[in-house]
Order: C-alpha cells, then sequence, then structure tokens
C-alpha cells in the first residue's frame, strides 16, 4: 500500500487562504499534537483556551497557559509545543490582509508590527469574555458561507483586532507578559537566539552546549521538552527556512544559497530541503515565480 503524502502546515494554510482570504480553526481540542516549524501567507491569531506549553516565533519563546493569545505576522516561521500530558485546546484564525476593509486596514493590522516582544496577552476573564464572543460568530459565518459572509467577517474580524488593539495599548499588559515569560527556561531560550544568529556557520551540539555552558545531554533533553523538537532538527528547519526566503526573494545560485545557509554539502541540501519543503529547491523557486510569493 501507497504511504499517504504528507501534508505541511504551511502548504495547507497557504490552499486554504486562496480559496477563502479567511482560515479557521474553532475550538480544538487534542492529546497527541505536533507541528512543524513554518511559515505561511497572510497573519494569525492564535488563542490557547485551556492546556501548557510554549509558543516559538522565529527566536521567541512564549510560555503557553489556558487563555493566551499569540500573534503572529506574516512569513514568520513558528510552531506551537503544547506539552501533551493533559488535553490542549486552541482556536486559529489565519487571514489575508485584503479581507480588511482599506480604510481600518493599516490601523488594526499595526498590532502585528509592534514587534515580537508584544505578540503574547494574557487575557483575563472579562477580555476573553468579549473575544470569545466574536469567536463564536465568526465561527458561525465561516461554517455558514452564506451570501453575506464575507462582510460579516469582515466586520467581526475588525471587531476582534480592535479590542485586542486596545488591550495592547494597555500598560498593565506589559507587567502581564513579564511574568508570564518566567515560565520559559532561560537556557533554551539561549540556545533558540544563538542558533538562530549562527545558523549559517558549521555548528555542533557540542559548541552550542558549550556556548551555553551546559552539558551536551541535558541541554539536548531541555530542548526537545520545551521545543518539541531536537536542536538538529531546529538548526536544519531554520536552515532550510532562510533557504526559502533566499529562493523567493533573491537571484543568487541555488548552490550559492545552500553555502549561504549553512550546508557543506550540496546535495545533502537538496536532500533536506525536498524533505522538509516537498520539493527541489529549483522546483521551489520555479513555483514562486509562476504563482508569487508566499514566502
Amino acid at each position: 500500500m501507497q504511504a499517504s503524502p504528507v501534508i505541511r502546515t504551511d502548504d495547507f494554510i497557504n490552499s486554504q487562504l486562496k480559496d477563502l482570504p479567511l482560515s479557521m480553526k474553532y475550538k480544538e481540542t487534542e492529546t497527541n499534537f505536533y507541528m512543524d516549524f513554518h511559515s505561511h501567507e497572510g497573519f494569525e491569531v492564535y488563542f490557547f483556551h485551556e492546556g501548557s506549553g510554549c509558543f516559538l516565533i522565529e527566536d521567541h519563546i512564549y510560555p503557553l497557559e489556558g487563555n493566551d493569545l499569540i500573534l503572529i505576522s506574516a512569513h514568520e516561521s513558528h510552531k506551537s509545543s503544547p506539552k501533551i500530558e493533559k488535553p490542549n485546546t486552541r482556536s486559529v484564525l489565519h487571514f489575508l490582509p485584503e479581507l480588511m476593509d482599506s480604510q481600518s486596514r493599516d490601523i488594526l493590522l499595526d498590532i502585528f508590527r509592534q514587534g515580537l516582544n508584544r505578540r503574547h496577552m494574557r487575557l483575563n476573564e472579562e477580555r476573553m469574555s468579549r473575544c470569545q464572543y466574536l469567536l463564536d460568530r465568526l465561527h458561525e459565518e465561516y461554517t455558514s458561507r452564506s451570501l453575506d459572509h464575507l462582510l460579516a467577517i469582515r466586520i467581526y474580524l475588525s471587531e476582534l483586532l480592535l479590542e485586542l488593539s486596545r488591550f495592547l495599548s494597555n500598560d498593565s499588559v506589559n507587567e502581564d507578559r513579564v511574568a508570564s515569560h518566567r515560565g520559559v527556561n532561560p537556557k533554551v531560550e539561549q540556545a533558540v537566539k544563538f542558533i538562530s544568529n549562527h545558523f549559517a556557520e558549521p555548528l555542533t551540539l557540542e559548541q552550542i552546549s558549550q556556548e551555553l555552558y551546559l552539558n551536551q545531554y541535558y541541554l539536548c533533553h531541555l530542548f526537545k521538552k520545551t521545543i518539541g523538537i531536537t536542536i538538529t532538527e531546529f538548526l536544519l528547519q531554520t536552515r532550510i527556512h532562510h533557504a526559502k526566503r533566499m529562493l523567493v526573494h533573491t537571484e543568487l545560485p541555488i548552490s550559492e544559497i545552500s553555502v549561504n545557509v549553512g550546508f557543506n554539502s550540496f546535495s545533502y541540501f537538496g536532500q533536506t530541503f525536498k524533505q522538509l519543503v516537498g520539493a527541489t529547491p529549483r522546483d521551489f523557486r520555479k513555483k514562486q515565480q509562476q504563482t508569487g510569493p508566499s514566502e
């Protein structure tokens, strides 16, 4: 029996957004969960209703608890890593900017432009209740697909983003974020930042552990427990993510891109790229040139 093709998160979301400028998951509860390190078109609003874990955007790690919210901008690499010891429930909105009214678009999308240190919100019960009402309305319209559902979606989504914008403008949210950030192991944060800043170099586990003054095996265990993937997997996925950006936004030869993102073997670069992306670097670049950038 032939194995089913792997459906990658970014391909799935980009495909959905071509059919409708909004993709929505509503109160999904899972006990077994894995998400690859990915990026996609459009913006993402991630509600974490219950459970615990962490969320990674580029080189920033955010702790997750019930009533947490994460904002992800277009083409930012990210993954969620909820703890699997107990159920985790989340709602996720992906949307393209053209869904928004042109007169209010820039104002409402400004919450995604305020830097990675302002992407994590811990909502109190009152604020979460107001957001939940708008999520319910969005889900009704998203599933009904009535003749005027796009208009209703635009209205409810705009209200939700306005609610979050007002919350972010409240100074007290900064104190909540600082307090919640203490749940992230500082050594894992340092490892993520070090790899993100030095991915183009010939990094080894020994070098990374020495940089952080930790036992190599302990660091590997700590990293996998927190992020959900190994250090080697994170390094490779980081390199391939930057390679995708170069393939789309530069005309550099593929062999040069391979070296620029840290691969000392062109054949290994091609093999890893196809494994993680589902296409060769050449085919990926050709497709992006034909359909327009999605990275």
